[in-house]
């Protein structure tokens, strides 16, 4: 998640206006949390809000983009938030 979770705005910026709208506003959310660990259930929230809110953008996201949610939608299986 290297790619997606910088504070580089370029990259958010240059997504098509829709995945942008989709997912930048979930994503600087579960970015925060990571730089500021305040509470695990918060952030596995966060991270099926990110998943949930890239669900309908992701065929219009670039392929490594793409690529990544679904690695990430494959590491939450089974997590649940508590």
């Amino acid at each position: 998640m290297d790619l997606v979770l910088t504070e580089d705005d370029v990259y958010l910026d240059s997504l098509p206006d829709e995945v942008e709208g989709a997912v930048g506003t979930p994503l600087i959310e579960v970015a925060r949390m990571l730089d500021e660990p305040d509470n695990d259930k918060e952030f596995r929230r966060g991270v099926r809000l990110l998943l949930e809110a890239g669900a309908d953008a992701a065929p219009r996201m670039p392929d490594e983009l793409r690529d990544l949610f679904e690695e990430l939608r494959y590491a939450m299986r089974g997590v649940t938030v508590r």
